[in-house]
């Protein structure tokens, strides 16, 4: 299993246990493993369980059978069009640019919207291309899998696929893939279908116009044949366009010559100027999906990753004061992952922002136990002023690592948020962000509360695993 279908497991694992993780799973004793790599071992043993993986096997199946059938019908319906449109039953001429601009000019029109939607980031993936593909795999669902009904979490988990695949960057690579493929599709059906038809139909080749002059039509013509006379094709001389001008007489031994070289023309024009194209940009985006999926990351500052977290990882610390917490939840993971802390630096620079005086006294005590050498340099970061100031001082710190105490029953706002990224991009030493827990509020608001300084920590460039929740002992006794 990849990396990437790991890591989609887990998202499914999710979007089954909702909002919390509820589920219990055995987690082997991995104390110097990362959180990642514990969440990624539980997603495997509850798949056990749910019957995740097979799901979305079902589903990525699924998918390339929808894609492979509207390139069936896309490649019949480009090689009927030949028929229905070049060759008719009223005669045997064929105007060679009517006939070669009713294939390219919907391609070429059609290649600059999906180029102005790819642009766009999100446009593409919320098109009607991304709605239309998933409207038609939920009524294929829903009308010949019965294993849609009987599968608890079988909705939930379309959704959690489909929302992965079909949204962001991996949604606008994979649905760029299937235009360039459906277009490669008829353009591959059409191309045949002329080749058959020319080979079995014999017919002369004309241009008309009301308003272009003869100097416009061999100069587009001449356009057109530059890259298949690099090529070594056979293409109309000067000659030979002038004589197709309707009305004008070919004589008869030059007639054969002059179908040949004018079918060669329309056919190489539209391998190269339809066919190529397409299929270039469908390997380009096949390989932009290949490198997308495998940088693709779990979102581990959201609600549920953040309590995931505490059961797997916990990154609670106090100063000789047992969580009771983590006694009560003691069940849910193993002893050796009960009391797991993320250790600080020996020698670390501390900040204190915008603290009450009881939560300095709470930080104070805690730099003291860590690092007492340091505690003559903690400052209560409180007004722009000071901010000023500690961000002009901060290129000559001489300490390895920063920890900036901030109040967990704060909720992380915009200037806070400039303040610390603007602290971070001016240095490359590492940072800490503790979270100093009053023990004051409900744990569901505490979990909620907890994700906001995730996701601010993920903002700044801050790594997650260098957030520490503290424990004050000393602000609600």
């Amino acid at each position: 299993m990849s990396l990437f279908q790991q890591r989609l497991l887990a998202e499914g694992v999710r979007a089954a246990e909702g909002d919390y993780p509820v589920l219990s799973a055995p987690i082997l004793n991995k104390a110097e493993s990362s959180f990642e790599l514990l969440l990624l071992d539980r997603a495997e043993q509850l798949d056990q369980k749910l019957q995740i993986s097979a799901l979305f096997n079902h589903f990525k199946g699924l998918t390339k059978n929808l894609f492979v059938l509207l390139s069936v019908l896309l490649f019949v319906i480009g090689a009927s069009s030949v028929g229905q449109i070049v060759f008719t039953e009223q005669g045997t001429q064929i105007n060679f640019f009517w006939a070669f601009g009713l294939f390219f000019i919907p391609n070429l029109i059609a290649l600059c919207f999906w180029l102005f939607l790819f642009l766009q980031t999100n446009l593409l993936s919320s098109g009607w291309l991304a709605h239309f593909s998933l409207f038609l795999l939920k009524t294929v669902e829903k009308r010949f899998n019965p294993q849609a009904v009987r599968h608890k979490h079988f909705w939930a988990l379309f959704k959690c696929y489909f929302k992965i695949t079909f949204s962001g960057d991996l949604g606008r690579y994979q649905l760029s893939y299937v235009t360039h493929l459906l277009w490669l599709s008829y353009f591959s059906g059409a191309t045949l279908m002329l080749v058959i038809m020319l080979a079995t139909h014999q017919v002369d080749f004309i241009w008309e116009t009301s308003i272009l002059s003869q100097q416009s039509f061999q100069w587009l013509t001449e356009l057109l044949a530059y890259i298949p006379n690099l090529l070594g094709i056979a293409v109309p001389n000067p000659e030979q366009i002038q004589q197709s001008h309707l009305g004008a007489v070919n004589l008869l031994a030059e007639a054969q010559n002059s179908r040949l070289v004018w079918s060669s023309l329309l056919i190489s024009s539209l391998l190269i100027y339809g066919i190529l194209p397409r299929f270039l940009l469908l390997l380009l985006m096949r390989f932009l999906l290949i490198r997308k999926t495998q940088r693709f990351t779990l979102t581990l500052s959201q609600p549920y990753y953040v309590q995931l977290r505490q059961q797997l990882k916990p990154n609670v610390t106090s100063l000789g004061i047992k969580d009771p917490d983590l006694s009560n939840n003691k069940a849910h993971f193993p002893p050796s992952l009960e009391t797991t802390n993320q250790p600080l630096p020996n020698c670390f620079y501390p900040v204190a922002i915008e603290l009450s005086e009881s939560q300095f006294i709470e930080c104070q005590k805690h730099v003291k136990h860590y690092s007492p050498e340091q505690l003559v340099l903690l400052k209560n970061v409180c007004d722009f002023q000071t901010q000023q100031h500690l961000l002009n001082e901060v290129k000559t710190i001489e300490q390895k690592a920063l920890v900036l105490y901030v109040t967990l029953a704060r909720l992380p706002d915009r200037g806070l948020l400039t303040f610390i990224k603007s602290f971070t991009c001016l240095t490359s030493k590492s940072f800490y962000l503790l979270l100093i827990d009053e023990g004051l509020m409900e744990p569901s608001f505490v979990s909620k509360r907890r994700s906001d300084w995730y996701q601010l920590a993920a903002q700044v460039d801050i790594p997650l695993e260098n957030i520490i929740q503290f424990k004050a002992r000393g602000l609600n006794e």
